[in-house]
């Protein structure tokens, strides 16, 4: 009894996923310009942009990564927040999210927040469907100001955008 225990959790804990998968709330077939990017985030520049094109080269979605700041004035970064602007869809500004309300995102797939308390560890890796293509997420490397502050003073990212799901391990909804 207690080696079938021991057995079941070895099991449990090398199937433990080091990825989150979310499904956004846009459905459609749009698919794109597959592209990987790696970008140092720090605080002289804590800002980043990435033009992503569909399939027919047009520029179509715009992934931003912006600094969130402890407050008016202050500007120690608590973590970062990214999201991907539909350009042909003005009133969609981050289709990242589960849902396009952002009062109801339970996920929060696109804080990367280093605190104790965060909804997702910062090294987990961030897998989200988005219409027919997929966006990876990945915190390679992060800094902060010192170890008794939880102020960043930088961060790597990687930022993948890929048609076809990126772990076999996940299976969409609709399969």
């Amino acid at each position: 009894m207690i080696v079938s225990l021991l057995l079941a959790a070895s099991l449990l804990a090398q199937t433990e996923a080091s990825f989150v998968y979310v499904e956004s709330f846009r459905k459609g077939p749009a698919r794109v310009t597959e592209s990987s990017n790696t970008m140092q985030l720090d605080l002289k520049s804590p800002f980043c942009q990435i033009h992503v094109k569909d399939q027919g080269a047009r520029e179509r979605y715009l992934f931003v990564c912006e600094p969130q700041r402890v407050g008016h004035g202050d500007e120690r970064i608590t973590g970062w927040q990214v999201r991907l602007a539909d350009l042909h869809h003005k009133i969609y500004p981050n289709v990242l999210m589960a849902t396009p309300d952002v009062t109801q995102d339970q996920a929060q797939i696109g804080w990367l927040d280093p605190g104790k308390f965060a909804k997702i560890s910062l090294t987990s890796e961030r897998v989200i469907k988005v219409d027919g293509f997929y966006c990876v997420v990945r915190v390679k490397d992060y800094h902060f100001v010192t170890p008794e502050q939880p102020y960043l003073d930088r961060m790597t990212l990687e930022v993948r955008f890929t048609n076809t799901l990126p772990h076999s391990e996940v299976r969409a909804k609709e399969e």
